[in-house]
């Protein structure tokens, strides 16, 4: 069973395999239909030169007329013989009907080359559409040119029978299609396979590694407040700063391990989905507030926009961390005497919370990356604020937990702006 990602990709995978033989098969049609008439029409072409020649033949032997009355009532052939100076009619075989008529009125489309060929399309006076091959050669007796025949052939039995040529082709391209998506898919499978297989075992080492580290944590944080509380133990100043330290890496491997813990579980789409109606506008005051004395602490102005009587459904903790995971990454990277602003509203069928701020901004390669694990911006500057690589990697997470999506933008004129959207409705 995939998991989401590799889902995706594979589907992905399969789209571009799909687009690539779908191509190849429609070249392999158009090539192989466009091939086929060609060369009927080339072979009509000559047949119908060596049939103008031949009936100038017989008319010079017994003046027999180069179509039958049947082959014009039927509209399959038409004639038309004029003297050498194209313009005496010798013989008029086009007859009075809408053909004729049609044919007169396109002489202009008449080959002008002696043996040549042209392929006349045409309506007729009632709307009809025709199209027939003309042709054209000299009549010559003894050596001497005695006219100019031109003959007209009905073509739209090979058009029709070419139409069903290619819906045949077209049905027999759709089940190659159908047949090549399979295989795309399949192959898409195969390709990433491996690399599937080596992200389940990171998975779950990370998982188990995660779940291992909780208790000898647990053990390192009992241990270091008994340090700190045993009022017997005279320790040194450098002790005591050790002791300090211990204490503060301690509580940032026990947010790692927590993070991580539930970074696989949404790996496993393993997330609680509650669906309690939870008071967004509430929830946002409530986490400001919190916040607001990290705020003052920094010098920055932490201001709230929240619209009264917003709710979605959902996890109510899981919001709170979203919340707090966006203000605590504005406030940590926004200089002293600025100011940052939690915004909520609702906007159409969904509820928008932005935080903006006027920090140094996201370049644009990494809002691509942000959500990433792991990933920082400016590294060095996270090591030293304390940041894990982990808090939008969460963030991302819980708003698809609730069907939303989240994004960063620029805020003019600096800093950035992280924009979630989450369904009013129930999920």
């Amino acid at each position: 069973m995939w998991n989401k990602p590799f889902e995706k990709l594979r589907r992905r995978m399969t789209c571009v395999y799909a687009a690539i033989f779908g191509v190849l098969i429609l070249a392999i049609v158009a090539a192989a239909y466009t091939l086929i008439w060609w060369e009927i029409l080339a072979n009509e072409k000559t047949n119908l030169i060596a049939q103008i020649y031949h009936e100038g033949e017989e008319w010079i032997e017994s003046e027999e007329p180069p179509c039958s009355q049947a082959a014009m009532s039927s509209g399959k052939m038409f004639a038309y013989f004029v003297a050498p100076d194209g313009k005496t009619v010798i013989l008029n075989q086009l007859g009075d009907g809408d053909v004729g008529k049609a044919l007169l009125s396109h002489q202009s489309d008449w080959p002008q080359d002696m043996e040549g060929t042209h392929l006349i399309r045409m309506r007729g006076t009632n709307g009809e559409r025709y199209r027939y091959l003309a042709g054209v050669a000299p009549v010559v007796d003894k050596g001497k040119q005695i006219g100019t025949l031109y003959m007209f052939k009905n073509m739209e039995f090979y058009y029709q029978a070419a139409y069903k040529t290619l819906f045949w082709l077209l049905c027999m391209a759709l089940v190659l299609y159908m047949a090549a998506c399979y295989f795309g898919y399949w192959l898409a499978g195969r390709n990433i396979l491996p690399i599937s297989q080596m992200y389940e075992r990171q998975k779950q080492f990370t998982a188990d590694a995660s779940h291992e580290m909780r208790t000898p944590l647990a053990v390192m944080k009992l241990a270091v407040q008994g340090l700190r509380e045993d009022e017997d133990s005279r320790l040194s100043e450098f002790a005591k700063e050790s002791v300090e330290m211990l204490d503060s890496e301690a509580d940032r491997l026990r947010r790692l391990t927590e993070n991580l813990m539930t970074l696989a579980r949404s790996d496993e789409d393993n997330l609680p989905a509650y669906t309690e109606q939870v008071d967004m506008t509430a929830l946002c005051h409530k986490v400001a507030t919190q916040l607001a004395l990290l705020a003052e602490q920094k010098q920055i102005v932490l201001k709230q926009d929240i619209q009264a009587d917003l709710s979605v459904q959902g996890d109510e903790l899981a919001l709170s961390r979203l919340l707090i995971i966006l203000l605590d990454n504005a406030l940590k990277y926004s200089a002293a005497k600025t100011t940052v602003t939690l915004r909520g509203a609702r906007v159409k069928e969904h509820l928008v919370i932005e935080v903006r701020d006027e920090g140094c901004g996201i370049s644009d390669e990494d809002k691509t990356r942000v959500f990433d694990r792991f990933y920082r911006v400016d590294k060095a500057r996270s090591r030293t604020q304390g940041g894990l690589g982990l808090g939008l990697s969460l963030a991302w997470a819980i708003v698809h937990q609730h069907g939303g999506s989240i994004e960063a933008f620029d805020n003019q004129p600096q800093g950035t702006v992280m924009y979630v959207q989450l369904p009013l409705g129930a999920r």
